[in-house]
């Protein structure tokens, strides 16, 4: 598991998409601690990557993740 913070350094992502990602239901945390701190495991990890690939082809939000939970 991984915190939000190393994720964001690890894939260029900003905390706040982050968060954004998870507030809309796009790219929930696998774990959110009783601290509130999110981690996130590898499959959390591939669906970001995932994420990343379809905004770089343009793809909005809505579409991805409809693309995604299919």
């Amino acid at each position: 598991m991984k915190s939000v913070k190393e994720i964001a350094k690890q894939t260029g992502v900003s905390v706040r998409t982050l968060h954004h990602y998870d507030a809309i239901g796009l790219l929930k945390p696998s774990f959110v601690a009783g601290s509130g701190y999110r981690y996130y495991d590898e499959a959390a990890v591939e669906r970001l990557y995932l994420i990343l690939l379809f905004r770089e082809l343009e793809f909005p939000l809505k579409d991805i993740q409809r693309i995604l939970d299919v």
